[in-house]
């Protein structure tokens, strides 16, 4: 007895001991109790990482069970909103919590709240593709007992903790605004490039009878399209039975009725009033491609936009297409507004007025595309440089391009040796003896050639000395003695060989850069590239062989359809080179003085008798009522010397009565055609019944 009493009071201390150290565990883990303000920090910070799940876990049961979601859906509610308002950034911070205190009139503080519940408010800024949403939250957190035992602070969980506006049932709505595409204008704001309305067939699946194969093949028929064609649109995943899948277009609205399935309906397109006409100058837009929208540095483009692909749709894009705006809104479970969450209104593009006739370029293209030729036409006003008509061909459908092709139609387009995706008056050409008044005017200026200065010269080659080997300068008609006026009138060779010759490079040089070489003269709207005189390698002209040639606008010289028609503007202007303009709005640039006007008026006047005199290379446009100025020239392409080559036909003509219109036109591969004569003969009627002459 005596030993179990020992035990037991050799326990008391301990048991003692251990019921204080409970009391004081208990204690403190009343103390260390998790407070509502962690819970609302670690909600802040999973929501501003995008979290969902980790939000999820602190929630109470009883406001989740209300919203009806399980973990899952909760996360994917958050994902689909967050994801379809394009959130790159949440900004969440909680506001300082203000506890308002009451005394009971004794002194003794009574604080104004429930002690199982807790609320604080918080700021939110969510950055969206539209820009900044600012929105003020409340948090509202209650205390709840755990089953294993403790308590917790748990967040009541409710719809407008996303979006303040929002409740049970609603969803948020993203809508995309879209700009209206600007219009391309001529000088008269008639359209060239615009909206219109097309038809476009099409197959409802449902309706293909019951034998869906054999309606199709019939109408592959009748829209002259593969089967195949029919059963790739047909095969695509949004479609469905009932649905209306497009196919093509057509310029018959009737559906003929053995066509079971076919439905035609209107369309809106971008539209171009000249067709081909105008092509090469407006280009054509088509639905962005991949590669569209791997180049696409801003990430402006999606998938189906609309892109300008060709002439200035293409480089006048960013104008044109305008902004894209959008608008994120709420709505109720009937998808009506509730509330607009941010609105950006779509910028319309920009309409764009050129410069061009709308008539006048119908008429030169035309008039240049007649007979199937190639080559391009410059209409411009020689005194204030507005482009009037800008003609390539051949040319292609750009409504075409816009609605589709046929493989037919696009069979025929790559067969087409003569490349009609190419933009000719834009390309760059050896110019021939139509630069030989620019020879002229450099020699006038640097006081090495004279209106009467002659050569004497036999036969129709010549070559400096034994230096040269075995090249010769050629010409086409023998004539001794020869002066400058003569030289222009039968553009011969010869002369203006000799004349830069005796100039040597560096004069001869000085005077022809005046005539804006290495300029684009500004239109980056149309891709044009300077014009040079020589290739890089070459560009001192050292080699007198080299130099000859270039006189006469052979060697390695290349010039633009446009650049060769401003050349030609001083011998119009006193002097003064007009550079060329497209954009109505565009800022130009004063005309420099290239030349002195008693130049001008001598080439001019020596221009003049290429039309009047007898034997003059123009002298077939004499006929006409008014007084013309014009020079010829036929370029000849060799791969090597001794060879027959390509000839390029040239023509530059103004009216010098009342300047008002000047032409340079290009006609390729005119071999056997008369070369420039048969550029002149194609211009004659244009200038004289269809065209600027009245």
């Amino acid at each position: 007895m005596k030993s179990k009493r020992k035990i037991i009071y050799g326990l008391l201390p301990i048991l003692f001991a251990g019921g204080i150290g409970m009391y004081l565990y208990m204690q403190n883990s009343k103390t260390e109790e998790v407070k509502p303000e962690v819970t609302a920090n670690q909600y802040i910070e999973h929501l501003q990482k995008k979290e969902f799940d980790q939000l999820y876990t602190l929630m109470t049961p009883v406001s989740l069970k209300e919203s009806g979601m399980n973990r899952e859906q909760f996360v994917e509610k958050y994902n689909a909103i967050y994801s379809g308002m394009e959130v790159s950034a949440i900004k969440a911070e909680l506001k300082p919590k203000v506890i308002e205190e009451t005394t009971d009139g004794k002194g003794n503080e009574n604080k104004n709240e429930n002690p199982d519940a807790y609320e604080v408010d918080y700021s939110l800024q969510l950055t969206t593709f539209l820009g900044e949403v600012d929105e003020t939250h409340t948090l509202k957190l209650v205390r709840e007992e755990l089953e294993e035992g403790g308590k917790v602070w748990r967040i009541n969980w409710k719809p407008s903790l996303i979006l303040t506006d929002m409740v049970k049932g609603s969803k948020v709505r993203v809508r995309t605004l879209f700009p209206e595409r600007g219009d391309i204008v001529d000088r008269e704001g008639l359209p060239l490039a615009t909206k219109g309305n097309i038809y476009e067939w099409g197959i409802i699946p449902e309706k293909l009878g019951e034998n869906p194969e054999a309606m199709i093949a019939r109408i592959a028929e009748h829209y002259k399209v593969t089967e195949a064609m029919i059963n790739t649109a047909l095969a695509q995943k949004w479609v469905k039975p009932e649905y209306f899948v497009p196919i093509a277009s057509t310029e018959d609205s009737r559906v003929p009725t053995a066509l079971a399935g076919v439905q035609v309906q209107s369309k809106e397109i971008r539209y171009y009033p000249l067709g081909e006409a105008a092509a090469h100058l407006i280009g054509y837009v088509r639905k962005a491609t991949k590669e569209d929208l791997e180049k696409d540095t801003e990430g402006y483009y999606r998938a189906e936009d609309w892109i300008g692909k060709a002439g200035l749709e293409q480089s006048l894009e960013k104008q044109l297409r305008g902004e894209r705006g959008g608008l994120i809104e709420i709505t109720d479970e009937s998808g009506n507004t509730r509330s607009e969450l941010i609105r950006k209104d779509a910028v319309d593009g920009e309409n764009i007025q050129l410069t061009i006739s709308s008539e006048q370029q119908r008429k030169l293209y035309k008039t240049l595309s007649s007979g199937g030729d190639a080559g391009a036409m410059v209409l411009m006003n020689p005194t204030d440089g507005n482009l009037l008509a800008l003609a390539s061909a051949p040319a292609y459908n750009p409504n075409k391009m816009v609605t589709g092709l046929t493989q037919a139609e696009w069979d025929a387009y790559s067969a087409d040796e003569k490349l009609p995706f190419i933009n000719r008056f834009t390309n760059r050409y050896a110019p021939g003896s139509t630069f030989k008044a620019i020879t002229a005017a450099a020699g006038l200026m640097e006081k090495v050639t004279t209106a009467d200065k002659s050569h004497d010269i036999s036969g129709l080659q010549w070559r400096k000395d034994e230096s040269w080997g075995g090249y010769y300068v050629k010409r086409v008609k023998s004539v001794s003695p020869v002066n400058m006026v003569d030289a222009l009138v039968y553009s011969d060779n010869i002369y203006f060989a000799k004349e830069a010759v005796e100039m040597g490079s560096t004069k001869f040089i000085d005077g022809i850069q005046k005539f804006g070489f290495g300029d684009n003269f500004g239109l980056d709207e149309l891709y044009l590239k300077p014009s040079q005189y020589a290739n890089e390698a070459h560009l001192d002209l050292s080699s007198e062989v080299l130099l000859a040639d270039t006189s006469y606008g052979q060697g390695e010289m290349l010039m633009s359809p446009i650049h060769l028609a401003s050349s030609f503007t001083p011998f119009i202007n006193e002097g003064k080179m007009v550079k060329p303009v497209l954009i109505e709005e565009k800022e130009t640039v004063e005309p420099e003085v290239v030349i002195t006007p008693e130049v001008a008026n001598t080439v001019k006047d020596a221009l003049s008798e290429v039309v009047t005199r007898s034997g003059g290379t123009a002298h077939s446009l004499n006929s006409l009522p008014e007084g013309l100025a014009a020079k010829t020239g036929t370029a000849e392409l060799k791969a090597k010397k001794g060879e027959k080559g390509q000839e390029n036909g040239f023509v530059v003509v103004f009216d010098t009565e009342s300047p008002s219109f000047l032409i340079a036109a290009v006609i390729e591969q005119v071999n056997g055609r008369g070369g420039s004569h048969y550029v002149l003969d194609k211009l004659k009627p244009f200038l004289e019944k269809k065209g600027v002459i009245q």
